[in-house]
């Protein structure tokens, strides 16, 4: 996994998804935060959403705007 470090510079949107272990009936607990741009957080999550589908274990990289 990447080395998740945090940058200087200020993101346009940062999204955290975090869950615990599922529980005896395979409940689990999710959490979500995001800050920013929210229309960006839904491109993002979208995009993660296609890599995950895609078995891919590669980052890709796809552009928003001009």
């Amino acid at each position: 996994m990447p080395n998740m470090r945090r940058r200087s510079k200020k993101s346009a949107c940062t999204i955290f998804i975090s869950c615990n272990e599922p529980n005896e009936d395979g409940k689990m607990h999710v959490e979500m935060t995001c800050e920013g741009d929210h229309l960006l957080a839904a491109f993002l999550l979208e995009n993660a959403q296609s890599i995950l589908d895609n078995n891919s274990t590669v980052s890709k990289v796809s552009s928003i705007g001009n």
